[in-house]
């Protein structure tokens, strides 16, 4: 395999790990960015490979692309779990706009 693709898979590898990282630890704006990096490098990565890889090579890429979707599958429970927290945070603070409108309803009435 050229060294070009073989340091492309290990870049991708890299972010790959990164971002289940960053997953599991909530760093999520710092996920966003390499998120946006990891989709661009992995397409060009995909749209590289070339159809005359040896048995081995093939074998390799296969590994490959096996360990970055299950890394992507964990990456997904950790977004699962970041999103139902936030729906519940706007959900709590939907409710405090609805009490806070209906105090302040009956708190400016009477001096209408």
């Amino acid at each position: 395999m050229a060294t070009f693709l073989i340091e492309e898979h290990n870049n991708i590898y890299k972010m790959n790990q990164a971002m289940l990282v960053m997953a599991q630890q909530g760093e999520w704006d710092n996920f966003v960015t390499m998120a946006e990096r990891y989709i661009i490098t992995l397409r060009a990565v995909l749209e590289q490979a070339p159809d005359t890889l040896s048995s081995d090579e093939k074998e390799q890429f296969y590994n490959l692309l096996i360990t970055l979707q299950s890394n992507e599958e964990e990456i997904n429970r950790a977004l699962e779990g970041r999103m139902t927290l936030l729906k519940k945070e706007m959900s709590s603070l939907h409710q405090s706009k609805k009490g806070n409108k209906a105090y302040l309803a009956q708190v400016i009435s009477p001096f209408r």
